[in-house]
């Protein structure tokens, strides 16, 4: 078997492709092989998606795929929130009081903007501040959106910029953190899976319509995308990547030097340099506090992909909660199975239930300690007591699953 041969770096995509341009080449045969051989697979996961790519390939399907912890071990918009706190660009006395209310959590500490060490520590307590508990069917939604919110005043530019430093914290199959208040604060450093980078390849040199969409700041996961892995999924033979348009993020209203407010979803379509994200341009616009609607956070996730795709996705692949309606959407579903996290699979199980699992593949991972893809659903050597606790409980939740959903 052939490996696909690396396109030479002048042909690096830069993002900026017509709205329908998503294709592999137009004029180009497309491969008779699927190519997944990346190590981390299960072998059962491995033989159903090489199944689906044959079956779908040359067709344009779209496909859609969440981001962080998905294609991605760890999350981009934390990631670049420790930066811009880290640097003092983002801070309790900027931030305006209206978009951050004191509140008491279930177990009845106090929390305000300015009782922690930096706003992160907020930010955290906002990923589940209702008194509702595990009755919230959307628990952290408020804190994604407020995450891209507290930005207001920034440009598009100091966000790719602190992006960029993020991601250069990084380091392949290691847990990198980025510091924020030295021992009290701080997210990892998101780096690409190998095996979702060699999915995508595939996908893509098989003509299929790939979609990002993630709860993350738009910005953030655009650069990621065009920057970071593009260029990766053309050294895979892919002779482009996923273009600028089809990157959905959580975005603010934004306005111009005029006074003009824009959408992101449209203004990445109609302003090249934009969408390429040349920094003149970047710094042309500011975010104001106004979210975009739909907002891509649990069934927002659906009403985006009806805005872009107007059809279900033939594929999509999540890691959390927030995208089980997405995948309940999708004809066939790809759960990134996070093992260090029960109280995910539990929820996840339930949702399979409800849709029944035809249509479900499930690929464990690791996000901690030595994260990365797991070729079956035994704890690596060397996997703390803690996490191994954690890991026979998210299996014994999927084997009961599995049961449960069994045909009588």
């Amino acid at each position: 078997m052939r490996t696909p041969r690396p396109i030479p770096p002048r042909a690096t995509s830069a993002g900026v492709v017509r709205r329908r341009a998503n294709r592999s080449s137009s004029k180009l045969r497309t491969p008779a092989t699927v190519l997944l051989q990346a190590p981390g697979w299960r072998k059962e996961i491995r033989k159903a998606l090489t199944g689906l790519i044959r079956r779908g390939s040359g067709k344009r399907l779209p496909v859609v795929l969440d981001f962080d912890n998905t294609i991605v071990c760890g999350d981009i918009a934390e990631a670049t929130l420790a930066i811009l706190v880290r640097k003092g660009v983002l801070s309790a006395n900027r931030i305006a009081r209206t978009l951050s209310p004191s509140f008491r959590v279930p177990r009845g500490a106090s929390v305000a903007l300015d009782s922690g060490p930096d706003i992160t520590a907020y930010y955290e307590a906002f990923l589940a501040p209702t008194t509702h508990g595990s009755a919230d069917p959307t628990p952290m939604a408020n804190g994604y959106a407020w995450a891209v919110e507290v930005m207001e005043g920034l440009t598009p530019l100091d966000i790719v910029r602190a992006t960029k430093e993020a991601f250069a914290c990084a380091e392949p199959m290691r847990q990198r953190m980025i510091e924020v208040t030295p021992g009290e604060t701080g997210f990892p450093a998101p780096f690409f899976y190998p095996e979702m980078v060699e999915l995508i390849g595939e996908l893509r040199r098989h003509d299929f319509d790939v979609w990002v969409v993630s709860a993350s700041s738009v910005w953030s996961v655009r650069w990621m995308v065009l920057k970071a892995l593009n260029p990766l999924l053309e050294a895979h033979g892919a002779a482009s990547g996923i273009p600028a348009d089809h990157v959905v993020g959580i975005s603010t209203l934004l306005q111009d030097t005029g006074g003009g407010l824009h959408k992101d979803a449209l203004l990445v379509r109609g302003n090249h340099e934009y969408a390429a994200l040349e920094a003149r341009t970047l710094r042309s616009f500011r975010l104001t506090s106004r979210l975009q609607f739909p907002v891509p956070t649990y069934a927002g996730k659906i009403g985006c992909i009806w805005d872009a795709i107007g059809r279900r996705p033939y594929l999509a692949a999540g890691d959390s909660p927030g995208d089980h309606p997405m995948l309940s959407f999708s004809e066939h579903r790809l759960w990134i199975m996070r093992m260090e996290k029960p109280g995910y699979q539990q929820t996840t199980m339930d949702c399979i239930r409800r849709t029944g699992k035809r249509g479900w593949l499930v690929q464990p991972v690791l996000g901690r300690e030595n994260p990365g893809f797991l070729a079956s659903f035994d704890a690596p050597p060397g996997t703390s007591a803690p996490l191994k606790t954690a890991f026979k409980r998210s299996h014994g939740l999927l084997r009961q699953g599995k049961k449960e959903a069994a045909p009588r």
